[in-house]
């Protein structure tokens, strides 16, 4: 889920030939997975498709057996999660559903292959409404997409990458670039003590950075230690 980081390359060199290009996109791309990982895998919005059912499950014997299901593609993956959610913020129903949040924008909708204009839903947080005064359609789950009786909602989910951090994937980039080419690096090395000229300098363990979950650069760990202080692998999830 670490789509949609911003690089801030003002700082970076200018990549000359088409190798020094890839060098710098590899290394952006590490910097993006780290800060990603590090910040507890809770920024990023990545596009999804939902293959939403509005219809709630039917009742068996007097009780409820909740939101309906649809399957959702996912990070490479098909999940099944709810149409609604469960308790007062239940929201499914003819002219609205419920999509896996957080949701960001909309890309699109289609409804049996067809784009269906803007002008007919709105956005609210996590709901999708209908506004032309149309229900939202059945859902066939046994045919595939574009196929009769089958809909889709394109969006994107996560929460957005906070503003700024761009600055900070551009000082990692950086940071990966001058390792792979020899030069000075602030990363740390499995070094823990220098000894030049008679004076001993004491370096930090890395081992100590991957229990921490920091960099070693203090811009950088100035903000992790704020979005992610207890250094968690993953945001949160209430079920």
């Amino acid at each position: 889920m670490s789509c949609n980081w911003p690089v801030d390359r003002s700082c970076l060199p200018e990549a000359e030939t088409p190798e020094e290009w890839l060098k710098q996109r590899h290394a952006e791309d590490l910097a993006v997975s780290v800060l990603w990982a590090l910040s507890g895998r809770q920024f990023g919005q990545c596009p999804v498709i939902a293959r939403p059912c509005p219809t709630p499950c039917p009742s068996l014997s007097g009780y409820s057996l909740g939101p309906g299901r649809y399957p959702l593609f996912d990070d490479g993956r098909w999940l099944e999660v709810n149409c609604g959610c469960y308790g007062a913020c239940e929201a499914s129903g003819p002219t609205v559903i419920h999509l896996p949040g957080p949701v960001g924008e909309i890309a699109e909708v289609k409804i049996e292959g067809i784009v269906l204009d803007e002008a007919a839903y709105r956005l609210e947080g996590d709901r999708l409404y209908r506004t032309d005064g149309k229900p939202w359609p059945h859902q066939n789950l046994l045919a595939p997409l574009d196929s009769d009786g089958t809909w889709s909602v394109t969006y994107t989910r996560g929460h957005p990458v906070p503003a700024g951090v761009g600055t900070l994937v551009g000082l990692l980039t950086k940071e990966f670039l001058a390792a792979c080419s020899g030069g000075k690096c602030r990363l740390p090395r499995r070094v823990q003590s220098v000894s030049r000229q008679g004076v001993t300098y004491q370096m930090v363990d890395p081992t100590d950075i991957y229990a921490s979950g920091k960099t070693g650069i203090p811009e950088i760990d100035l903000w992790l230690s704020s979005v992610n202080p207890i250094a968690l692998q993953q945001r949160p999830v209430v079920r």
